[in-house]
């Protein structure tokens, strides 16, 4: 192929299909927005959902890396394929390690400095200042391809670290170990290895194994491997023990500017598979083709959602977040080590606890069909392994963040009508979550079912975590029910329709605080109340109360029964402001923890959406910005991002259920292009930065005076007109969201 066929190749996937025109939703990315300030999220290059994460691993004197391998401080280690994003805890990862130097090869002392970092979607580059090497990154779906643009200095190397990962500390047991590793120098211009991993986030008992080929366009002049800190030139061939570094060099004819391109396939079950993944996406050494092919990706997937009027900052951090929703979890398909399937294969679910209450409700709209294979692969998960997970990564499930929330993911799917699931199955495992102990709740399941069943709550002697658990026990049960309503099994639908009132169990009447009475409060199993106990009480993993949560968080987690929330806090008035205490007083709300995500949008039920409106807008204001510290906590794989992205738009999944609630837009035109070719426009007429009220709407011309809708009025296209103002006004005041499924 000629230099101009081929260079009218790379870019013809943007002259068809409108794609053109579309060019600038990719370029609207930032991927290192929420990658400091706790954030976390993965700056690296990447296509939706792909299973390859190359990106940089920071040096990190704090004694743990950070989960997604960079860090605002600190030299660059190298450059791992494997990367997870936004999340917290102990850090996850970071296999297979590059990294260029020059010089004297010293693969135990090989950080550099950086400059002249910068990231664009499917695109990451960096200048390692030690060295005056130029590094530029493009990802396909489990290859990668790299430019390494040498100085000409000395002897020009590349080194392969096979032993490297990202590392916790002593956090919590979360540190990886290495099991082993080993590394081959095939020719002058081939490596392949692996290594094999154990622990992590989810205490992985079984170890997890990367396998890794690569091939560079330029034939090395030297080679030799390490292992354990000794060096070996010449030598081909080198295998490592647990914690034993290990790796190999290639050594390249030092020349001015030389250019040295290097291309990598990983695969979870083989090196012949990464070879196979390398050749498949990355047949020739066409850094601009990958990268072009990359973008064009993200156009699709980005162009799903379409803003008009909005400033150029708004435009980069929506279209930002809808980029992080998309990175997890990785699609795996055809990478699962463990069992053969036709059915789609999803790893990192990193959590489940977190995504199910935005990020899957998002890609229900905007890529139903990626939404439906990843609910696919839950129920294949429970095929195999007899369990759904709470969370997964490395092919293992764990860690359970409360209850069982796939069945959330599962139920949201069949209501919105999601097609080419076996339902049958789906419903079955979620009634294994529910009636069946795990052997281990931290790995997957429900722990203390035994009290669920017997007592209708979950004693302090039965589990740990009891405020929260029960309360997500309650919903989780209240989506078993729905998915049985649809499938005509009555008996189930009234079992666990009952069973999802079984938050009134932990609701003390007496208990007071701040003004209000009744609170969500532990039990023990003789009945009596938890004691100390303030309504501020919380934990994490292990202790007795809420987790990442407050009583007086839970105490608004009805999402399955708004209505009788209502009442049992004493009524509409009594309700609003009780939700205005906790938004006003510091420690009681965490814009940071999913378990508020819907709190903002309970005014709706007391005919309250002004309140709606003017809370999501300061929340969204004083939370989320553009730049590196852009995110108020944990991007969570997505969910942090997943929500904002709603809340500018002008409407809120209540998940598990069909109905979204509106609120107040961002944006003069939000337009989502739907499944078979159905547009859904959300316009906000007169809307200024102090028009943030909604005081009339219409739906597809017609009056329209409910704060909520239906899945059904959004896929079926139509244009939602909401009238802004700077004052509240009586809209949908008297027709509140369902509260129970008969609604």
């Amino acid at each position: 192929m000629s230099w101009l066929i081929r260079k009218v190749a790379i870019f013809l996937p943007f002259f068809s299909c409108g794609i053109l025109a579309h060019a600038q939703f990719a370029q609207r990315v930032d991927p290192l927005l929420g990658a400091a300030g706790g954030g976390n999220v993965f700056p690296g290059p990447a296509i939706p959902f792909g299973m390859i994460k190359p990106g940089p691993d920071m040096a990190n004197g704090e004694g743990h890396d950070p989960n997604a391998g960079w860090n605002a401080e600190g030299e660059i280690r190298g450059f791992s394929q494997t990367h997870v994003s936004g999340t917290g805890g102990g850090a996850r990862y970071g296999n297979i390690l590059v990294q260029p130097t020059t010089g004297t090869v010293t693969p135990l002392d090989a950080q550099s400095p950086r400059a002249d970092e910068r990231a664009s979607a499917g695109f990451y580059a960096v200048t390692l200042a030690r060295y005056g090497v130029g590094v530029q990154i493009a990802a396909a779906r489990r290859s990668a391809i790299y430019e390494l643009r040498y100085p000409g200095t000395g002897p020009d190397n590349l080194i392969f670290d096979v032993s490297h990962l990202l590392r916790s500390g002593e956090r919590q047991g979360e540190d990886q170990l290495l099991v082993s590793c080993e590394i081959h120098i095939l020719s002058p211009s081939a490596v392949a290895g692996s290594t094999t991993v154990k622990g992590g986030w989810n205490k992985q008992p079984v170890p997890y194994t990367v396998y890794f080929y690569a091939r560079t366009d330029t034939p090395t002049a030297s080679y030799g491997t390490w292992s354990d800190g000794n060096l070996a030139p010449g030598n081909k061939d080198a295998h490592g023990d647990a914690d034993a570094k290990t790796g190999a060099w290639l050594t390249f004819a030092p020349r001015a500017g030389r250019l040295v391109r290097m291309k990598i396939g990983v695969s979870f079950i083989s090196v012949e598979q990464a070879r196979h993944n390398l050749d498949a996406e990355i047949p020739g050494f066409d850094f601009e083709a990958v990268h072009a092919a990359a973008v064009a990706q993200w156009n699709r997937a980005l162009g799903k959602v379409e803003l008009k009027g909005e400033t150029p900052q708004q435009a980069q951090i929506f279209y930002t977040a809808l980029y992080h929703t998309m990175l997890m979890p990785t699609d795996c398909t055809g990478e699962n080590p463990l069992w053969k399937s036709s059915e789609p294969y999803y790893d990192d679910y990193y959590a489940i606890w977190d995504i199910f209450r935005t990020s899957g409700p998002l890609l229900t709209l905007i890529a139903p069909e990626r939404e439906t294979e990843i609910v696919r692969a839950l129920v294949d998960l429970y095929r195999h392994e007899g369990w759904l997970p709470d969370a997964r990564s490395g092919n293992y499930n764990g860690r359970t963040q409360g209850g069982s929330n796939a069945e959330f993911m599962l139920t949201d799917a069949y209501v919105k009508g999601l097609k080419g699931v076996d339902w049958r199955t789906a419903l079955a495992a979620e009634m294994h979550d529910a009636e069946i102990a795990p052997a281990d709740h931290f790995k997957e399941g429900r722990g203390g079912l035994d009290d669920w069943h017997r007592l209708g709550y979950v004693s302090i002697e039965g589990s740990d975590r009891t405020g929260s658990v029960d309360m997500e026990y309650a919903t989780d049960d209240f989506e078993i029910a729905l998915l049985a309503k649809g499938l005509h099994n009555e008996a189930a639908y009234r079992r666990y329709l009952q069973r999802s009132a079984n938050w009134t169990k932990l609701w003390d009447a007496s208990f007071t605080d701040g003004g209000f009475t009744g609170f969500i409060r532990p039990r023990h199993r003789d009945g009596s109340w938890l004691a100390p106990f303030t309504a501020m009480d919380g934990c994490t993993w292990g202790g007795t109360t809420f987790y990442e949560g407050n009583s007086w968080t839970y105490s608004f987690f009805v999402p399955q029964n708004v209505a009788a929330l209502m009442q049992m806090m004493g009524g509409a008035a009594t309700f609003v402001r009780r939700l205005d205490a906790f938004f006003a007083v510091p420690g009681r709300y965490d814009v940071g923890n999913e378990p508020g995500f819907l709190t903002p949008y309970l005014y709706l039920w007391a005919g309250r959406p002004d309140e709606t409106d003017a809370h999501v807008r300061k929340i969204i204001a004083e939370s989320f910005h553009a730049g590196l510290k852009g995110l108020p906590g944990n991007d969570d794989s997505g969910a942090m991002s997943s929500w904002y992205a709603f809340g500018e738009m002008g409407i809120f999944p209540n998940a598990g259920q069909d109905v979204y609630l509106v609120g107040s837009p961002a944006y003069p035109q939000t337009t989502l292009h739907l499944a078979g070719g159905k547009d859904f426009v959300i316009e906000a007429k007169n809307l200024s930065p102090e028009n943030i009220y909604v005081i009339a709407a219409t739906l597809n011309g017609k009056l329209f005076d409910r704060a909520w809708l239906r899945h059904s009025e959004i896929a079926a296209g139509g244009r939602l007109v909401l009238t802004m103002a700077a004052a509240p006004g009586h809209w949908a005041e008297h027709d509140p969201p369902p509260s129970t499924p008969a609604e």
